[in-house]
Formats: structure tokens, C-alpha cells, sequence
């Protein structure tokens, strides 16, 4: 056979592309030509390639080798390519028996080192479901073993080289074997001299450690309502009132993710170099950029469609700390995707759509010095610098905050409560983090029986389904448009007040949204310092 065909997988976005690599060998000089719209990593695949092949005991052929990754008109990157370059010659070359008929339609996924040996690559998760969902057999590095752990394919297999793919090339070239027993042998084999035994599970449980919270009853009111469906916070206050600790504590306050949600997650971490370590996998993300922060790097972009902190905030907190320091254009960037749940980024070479689901949280000082909320220390900002302070936030953007607070600084005496005897403190320490816990059941439990109601959170709802979750009467109404118009709001934010107020009622256990859900949801959305900007 002097043509051969190994598919493989494209990384574009956050999508596992097909890609097929053909290789020809034909008469004529010897030489290696690679076409199909190669990047420069790609391109060097032909010096690793060819030392792979020779290290591993084979040869590299003496003839004029072609190698093209169809289609041609998709942009190829990195070192993903190798093994299937690497495959796709020794099977054109003939230099293993029976080859092409007993590996036929495996996809191949892996960059070679020089001595043969396999290297992770991004993108494995994806290839790994795009493989399952046609059906197909993977090979890939066995370094990516945490993408084969959550995926959990039977038809997947990582393996350490070459010459391991050329031993299980054999195998499956023997008349009773079949893939299936062929890959299950050979993962009994990789278990066996494993002296740490199977390869490693991806922990699905999520530990999580609380932080004790000192006062701020309202805050961690809100914290638990916002928790509990989904919505997204603002947070105001002077320097030291806590406000990072409540964001963080947010996010430890959610539901471990369900499995569809977990592979969602590893999808698009796998997709980030540098990101392949997917640890718990159960623990929601939580993402907090520096203000500094540039657009590509918030929403995602670049030169090669990589994804940004709201989208590797999918499923999990987005926290923005510090919000009057960011970019104006980039916080407005945000808009699109907090309604939309997704971010489409166009350019000249690619359009790509990213998943965008997050809640987000963020953190403010009321004034440039901090101070101009603060009953204990008085502030030095006029109020022009207040007003520009706070401008740099636009009022579309703050309108789609459902809770708005403000965080009030602690007296010292409120600090220092806490400061007993070890054993006291202990104990207090013990049933602060058993609260916590027993919190975290709760929204847990609020939040599977929102989904298992309408199939989405409180903050999904749709406007056309609200009258109904709330079951508004003609009385109902009349007291909403009353509370609605002293708050001043626009469409958009009587119906996230609506939301929330449902998020409330199913908190605190009420079937029927009343009055004082509505006015407690009502008071979320009044805020001194923003006072006229909603």
C-alpha cells in the first residue's frame, strides 16, 4: 500500500473537529511534504515524526512522502497531529502487516517526542466525546489520563509511545481479537505494572472548607438567595468590610456539578494549554481576573479562538473584584453573555461559539478613597468624583445585577468577638462550619427543586413563564406595579425582582410567592450610593 488514512481531531475553540491525515508515498527524491493549511508547530511535526519512527525501531522511508490533513481550508495547530503523521506513513510504507486492516478507523490523537514517547495535548476531552458520539476507537497520550478518567470511554486507550501503539497494532491484528478486548487487555497490562496501581480517578466529591463570617447578617442573607438561584451580586463597601471573602464564599455555598455540567467544565478547561490538570472535578469554577484584565482575555478571542475567564467561568463565579478599576469596554463586553449564556466571537479567519454561563459577583468601593459609605471614617470625594467614580460602571450593566448590597465596615468589637479560649473557639469553629454545610444543603436542595420544576434556575426563568411562577392575582399586581415604580426600575429589572423574589419563597420553604417576598427582593434592588442609576 503506498496511500493511508488515519483520522484525527482539530481543536477549534472548544470543538473537536475531524480531521483526516492521508499520507502518500510516491518515487522520485526522498522528502517530506506536509500540506493542508499547516501552522509552523505543524510543519516541524516532519523532524519529530521522523526521529519517532526511527527510535522505535522502524525506518523512515526512503521516498518522496506526502502527508495531507484534510479539509484543507481549516487552520491546523500544534503538535496533535504527530502520532497520526506517524501512523498514517508506517501504514502507507507497509512496514507492519495487516496494519491498516486491524487499526482501521481509530482516531489517533498525540505529539511525539523525539524518542517516541507520547505528550499530552489540549483538547482530548472533546476528542474523546466527538469519538464516543460516532462511535469510533481513540488512542491518545496517557498523560491525559484525567480526560480519560471523566469521560470514561471503553473504546478510548492511552498509551506511552509509539512502539506501544505498534504492540497493540499486533493484537489487533489476530483473527479472534476484537478492539474492545484488545483495549481492555491492554489498560489490564498499564494497571498491572502501574506500582500506584489504576490510574487515578477524577475525585467527583467535593470538600469544601468555610471561612468563618463575622456579622453582616444581611450580606450572607443575600449571599444565600443569590446562591440558591443562581443570581447574579453587587457588593459595595469600604476597603476591609469583607466583600472578597463573601464572594468566594459564594462559591463554595453551590451544588456540586451534575455529570452533564462536569463534562461541560473539563471540555473547555481541556481546551486550555496549561489548564489539563482538571482536579476536583465536582467543585464548581471559580474565576476572579485582576482588573487589568484585557477584552480576549474576559470573553475570549485571539489569534487562535481561545477561551476567556467567562467562559471558563461556565457552570461556576465569575468574580470582579475592584469593578470601577476595569476597562469601561470591557466590563460592557460583559452584557451580551450574562443574557445570552453564550459569547460568539467573529473574526476574519474564524467564528466560534463559546458557552458563557456564569453568575456573576462583583465588588465595588463607593467612592475613589472608599470611604463614602463608611459611618467611621469620613470621606474625602466631592461629589463630582463620587458621581464619575460610579459612572464608570454603566447603568445597563448594573441593571443586570439582581442583588444589590451594600457591605458596611465592622466595628472592632464585632472582630474580636471570636477571641476565647482554644477549646471555646474550636467548638464555635465546629458549629459555624456544620452551619455552613447545613446552608449548602439547603441551596442544594432549592436549586435541584427549581430545575426539577422548570428545568432551569430562578435566574433563567423566562418572562413569559413568570406570571405563573409567582402566581400573581390582580392583588398581587397592583401592590407590584406600586413597589415597581418607586424603585424605578426598567423591564429587565422587574423581572429579575421576580425571579428573585421566587428564589426566596423556595428558600425558605413557601410554595406561593407573597407580599413579603416581593418586598425582601424589592430591598436588594434599593442601594444609597446608586440611588438615581437604576
Amino acid at each position: 500500500m503506498t496511500i493511508a488514512s488515519i483520522p484525527s481531531r482539530a481543536l477549534l475553540g472548544i470543538d473537536a473537529v475531524e480531521v483526516m491525515v492521508e499520507a502518500h508515498l510516491s518515487a522520485g527524491l526522498p522528502g517530506f511534504t506536509l500540506v493542508g493549511l499547516p501552522e509552523t508547530a505543524v510543519k516541524e511535526s516532519r523532524e519529530r515524526v521522523r526521529s519517532a519512527i526511527i527510535n522505535s525501531a522502524l525506518e523512515f522511508p526512503d521516498q518522496r512522502v506526502t502527508v495531507n490533513l484534510a479539509p484543507a481550508d481549516l487552520p491546523k495547530a500544534g503538535g496533535r497531529y504527530d502520532l497520526a503523521i506517524a501512523v498514517a506513513t508506517l501504514v502507507a510504507s507497509e512496514q507492519i502487516a495487516g496494519f491498516s486492516e486491524g487499526i482501521r478507523g481509530i482516531e489517533m490523537l498525540g505529539e511525539l517526542a523525539l524518542d517516541g514517547s507520547l505528550r499530552p495535548v489540549p483538547g482530548v476531552v472533546q476528542a474523546l466525546l466527538a469519538a464516543r458520539k460516532e462511535g469510533r476507537a481513540i488512542v491518545v497520550p496517557a498523560a491525559n489520563r484525567e480526560a480519560l478518567d471523566i469521560v470514561d470511554y471503553t473504546l478510548a486507550l492511552g498509551l506511552d509511545s509509539l512502539s506501544e501503539l505498534i504492540a497493540l497494532s499486533i493484537e489487533l491484528n489476530a483473527d479472534d481479537s476484537t478492539i474492545l478486548s484488545v483495549f481492555d487487555a491492554a489498560r489490564a497490562k498499564r494497571r498491572k505494572r502501574d506500582q500506584q496501581g489504576p490510574l487515578r480517578r477524577v475525585n467527583t466529591e467535593a470538600s469544601v472548607t468555610f471561612n468563618p463570617i463575622r456579622g453582616q447578617a444581611r450580606a450572607l442573607r443575600a449571599l444565600e438567595i443569590a446562591a440558591a438561584g443562581g443570581h447574579n451580586l453587587l457588593m459595595l463597601g469600604p476597603p476591609g468590610s469583607g466583600k472578597t471573602l463573601l464572594a468566594t464564599t459564594l462559591s463554595k455555598l453551590l451544588p456540586p456539578m451534575t455529570r452533564d455540567e462536569m463534562l461541560e467544565v473539563a471540555s473547555i478547561r481541556s481546551a486550555v494549554r496549561g489548564q489539563l490538570a482538571l482536579g476536583s472535578a465536582a467543585i464548581r469554577p471559580l474565576r476572579a481576573p485582576h482588573h487589568s484584565a484585557t477584552m480576549p482575555s474576559l470573553v475570549g478571542g485571539g489569534a487562535n479562538a481561545v477561551p476567556g475567564d467567562i467562559t471558563l467561568a461556565h457552570r461556576g463565579v465569575l468574580f470582579l473584584d475592584e469593578l470601577t478599576e476595569f476597562k469601561p469596554e470591557v466590563l460592557n463586553a460583559l452584557r451580551e453573555p450574562l443574557e445570552a449564556g453564550k459569547i460568539t466571537i467573529s473574526r476574519a479567519k474564524y467564528r466560534v461559539v463559546f458557552p458563557a454561563n456564569f453568575q456573576l459577583v462583583a465588588a465595588m468601593n463607593p467612592c475613589p478613597c472608599g470611604y463614602a459609605s463608611d459611618t467611621k471614617r469620613s470621606c474625602r470625594c466631592s461629589k463630582e468624583r463620587v458621581r464619575a467614580y460610579i459612572g464608570k460602571v454603566s447603568g445597563p450593566l448594573i441593571d443586570r445585577f439582581d442583588l444589590i448590597i451594600e457591605v458596611p465596615s465592622l466595628s472592632h468589637a464585632e472582630l474580636l468577638s471570636t477571641q476565647t479560649s482554644q477549646p471555646a473557639a474550636e467548638q464555635r469553629a465546629q458549629k459555624e462550619n456544620h452551619l455552613w454545610e447545613r446552608r449548602r444543603r439547603m441551596i442544594a436542595d432549592c436549586r435541584a427543586h427549581q430545575i426539577q420544576r422548570q428545568a432551569a434556575l430562578n435566574s433563567d426563568l423566562k418572562a413569559s413563564v413568570l406570571e405563573d411562577a409567582c402566581q400573581l392575582t390582580d392583588l398581587k399586581k397592583t401592590m407590584l406595579v406600586t413597589l415597581l415604580e418607586g424603585l424605578n426600575v426598567s423591564s429587565r429589572g422587574a423581572h429579575r425582582l421576580l425571579r428573585m423574589a421566587r428564589t426566596i419563597a423556595d428558600y425558605d420553604g413557601f410554595t406561593e410567592v407573597g407580599e413579603a417576598q416581593f418586598l425582601e427582593a424589592a430591598s436588594y434592588r434599593r442601594c444609597a450610593v446608586l440611588e438615581g442609576l437604576l
